[in-house]
């Protein structure tokens, strides 16, 4: 086993999100050498909103966000 590997692999679509006034940092990752991803959605206050099924990619997690956000609205975050 390689101790230098990361523990997991973070997408490069994961960061700050802001609309109408609200932030959120959303992580996108996956373990490292795993296919299924994950996603968290924090916001400032520290509300912890995370999917509990899997992706089969980043840009899907993504699209789920977007969607969440469109339909919902940011503060569904809170």
């Amino acid at each position: 086993m390689n101790t230098h590997q990361p523990l997991s692999e973070r997408s490069e679509l994961s960061g700050r999100y802001t609309e109408n006034g609200i932030t959120v940092f959303v992580e996108i990752f996956r373990p490292s050498g795993g296919d299924d991803w994950r996603m968290e959605v924090t916001s400032l206050e520290d509300q912890l909103t995370d999917w509990n099924e899997p992706f089969a990619s980043a840009h899907e997690a993504w699209e789920e966000f977007i969607y969440v956000v469109n339909t919902e609205g940011i503060a569904v975050f809170l």
